[in-house]
């Protein structure tokens, strides 16, 4: 479930479709090596209508193209049956057709509560995968709560934000590159306090790590933040980055105080993935 989240599931409808394809392909091909009656031959890729339409239209697709893959069975036979008679083939027709509406419908069924879990779990989804951090979504629900608790409690805290050019991870290759990202995530996140929330999101150009200070002032957030950005900056030299020191920004918003520059942020993290039309920004 986790890698199927992983890639999304229109992708992972696409490979199951195309899976399927070939199978049902190799499977009829067997069946012609072996001189079995063409016409089951056909019945099996009969099949292959039945699993595209559960796959793209879920239950009802897959009921429909059964039933039409019944009806052609039957025109399949119909030279037999005109020879010999109905009743030498009423049984094989209706299990046919049991065994197309029974694959059709119960497909259809299980693709739709597929794509319904998957949806559930990108909708709750708060951890980023490239570093085990929170991701933006999360940024973006707990900012307002911590909003709204600075507000009625009348306290502060500090959002500090790290950021870093993207391509300074690219010299690394591929798999070192996520190695060292995933790294970078682990130990930011055991370097922070247990109330502290550290969240990642890759801007398209720039890698941000944000984290969320409560009780924090501004003071206290600076020496956070400049901490962090040694470290952060620290970590990628020790991995072979060319990377200077002042590519590494910092960027301190306090709240009540910043929060224009906060709720501009969080606009930012929630444009992230179109996250703005299920996470709207109030301002």
């Amino acid at each position: 479930m986790e890698r199927l989240t992983a890639i999304g599931y229109r992708k992972a409808r696409l490979l199951l479709a195309t899976v399927g394809l070939v199978v049902l392909a190799v499977l009829a091909a067997i069946l012609f090596v072996r001189r079995v009656d063409g016409v089951e031959v056909g019945a099996t890729l009969l099949f292959l209508p039945i699993l595209l339409g559960l796959v793209f239209f879920h239950a009802k697709g897959g009921f429909a193209a059964a039933v039409v893959a019944s009806v052609a069975y039957a025109l399949l036979r119909q030279p037999a049956i005109d020879a010999i008679g109905f009743d030498r083939f009423a049984g094989l027709i209706a299990s046919r057709t049991v065994a197309y509406l029974v694959f059709g419908t119960i497909g259809g069924w299980a693709m739709q509560t597929l794509q319904l879990s998957l949806d559930k779990l990108d909708i709750y989804d708060q951890i980023d995968d490239d570093t085990g951090l929170f991701n933006a979504r999360f940024f973006v629900q707990d900012s307002d709560l911590e909003v709204a608790r600075s507000r009625r409690y009348k306290t502060l805290f500090t959002v500090a934000t790290v950021r870093f050019p993207t391509e300074a991870l690219t010299g690394l290759g591929g798999r070192k590159a996520k190695a060292a990202l995933r790294e970078l995530g682990r130990q930011v996140g055991e370097s922070v306090r247990t109330v502290d929330r550290v969240a990642h999101a890759d801007e398209g150009g720039q890698h941000s790590f944000v984290a969320v200070l409560p009780e924090t002032a501004v003071e206290g957030g600076r020496i956070f933040g400049e901490r962090f950005a040694d470290r952060v900056h620290e970590f990628l030299v020790e991995r072979g980055c060319a990377l200077d020191r002042s590519a590494v920004a910092l960027s301190l918003i306090t709240v009540p105080g910043d929060d224009d520059a906060l709720q501009e942020l969080r606009r930012r993290m929630a444009a992230i993935d179109g996250l703005e039309h299920e996470h709207p920004v109030r301002a």
